[in-house]
Formats: C-alpha cells, sequence, structure tokens
C-alpha cells in the first residue's frame, strides 16, 4: 500500500511538471520590433488621468515594445528636461534610449528613428491629431512629424 501511494505522488507530481513546461513552451515569445534585435524599453511620462495615453501606451506594447509608464501631476519640467521644444508638444513624452518621441508617433517612424540613428534628439508630433494612434477618429491627411535637436532647432522629419 506504501508504494502505491508512493507511485501515484511520483505520477501526479510529473504530470504537474509536464504540464507546467508545456505551458511555458507554448507560452509567447516577448515581442519584437521589427528591425530592432531585442525588446526595446520605452518610458512613457504621462498625466495619471490621459486616457489616450493609455490607448497609446496599449498601441506600443502591441508594436513590440517593451513600456514603463511614468505618470507626473506636471509634465512640463519631464518636456523641458528632454528638450522639447513647446511648438511641439502633446500629452505624453516618451523616452526610448536616446531618443525622445513626443505625442502620438506612429511605431513606424519610432523605430526608424531607432534603426537610422540620426543626429537629433527626437520626433514629435505635436498636438493630438485625429486618426493617431492611441486617439479616435479618422486620419486627415498625412501627419506632420517634425525632429528636433538637443539645441532646439526644429525641422520636418523625414525617414
Amino acid at each position: 500500500m506504501h508504494m502505491k501511494k508512493i507511485f501515484i505522488v511520483a505520477v501526479v507530481g510529473l504530470v504537474l511538471s509536464g504540464a507546467f513546461f508545456l505551458q511555458k513552451s507554448l507560452s509567447p515569445a516577448a515581442p519584437r520590433v521589427a528591425g530592432i534585435d531585442a525588446p526595446m524599453h520605452a518610458v512613457v511620462h504621462k498625466s495619471p488621468t490621459c486616457g489616450c495615453c493609455a490607448n497609446y501606451i496599449t498601441y506600443l506594447k502591441r508594436q513590440g515594445f517593451d513600456v514603463e509608464v511614468q505618470n507626473h501631476d506636471d509634465l512640463s519640467s519631464i518636456k523641458e528636461q528632454y528638450g522639447v521644444p513647446g511648438g511641439l508638444e502633446s500629452c505624453h513624452t516618451t523616452v526610448i534610449g536616446d531618443y525622445v518621441s513626443e505625442g502620438h508617433v506612429p511605431a513606424e517612424n519610432i523605430i526608424a528613428m531607432l534603426t537610422q540613428k540620426p543626429v537629433i534628439a527626437g520626433i514629435a508630433l505635436p498636438g493630438m491629431p485625429a486618426g493617431s494612434p492611441g486617439m479616435g477618429g479618422a486620419m486627415k491627411g498625412a501627419f506632420s512629424l517634425y525632429s528636433f535637436s538637443e539645441n532646439g532647432d526644429v525641422s520636418p522629419y523625414k525617414e
């Protein structure tokens, strides 16, 4: 009788450990950003109550970014810290590696910046244009993206 209990415990243990490893092997791998070797860590600085910022964070995650959220009651010091020019401001500031992405910038533009490594501080999509990632509504024409340098120079962003 004692050997039978040991056998049953051993079988149950094997089944449970097999189920654990099977679940791990079927779990999806960490998403990757196309063209980037490892998941890119993005820090999104936002207001704690901003709904479109939450939508943008979900969008970034679906694009393969590893997103950290930092809520702030006042974003003006964050924008100043990262050199975002006043005319380019939006509702959130995202820091990815050595670059800044201001506003609802499409992932393909962020990825282009990360892979091409231009000599800029970042890119921006000013305001909160309808149809941009994280925003509702229909897109009306092409988005006006801008690049900005550490010294505050602003120019249209071209990939």
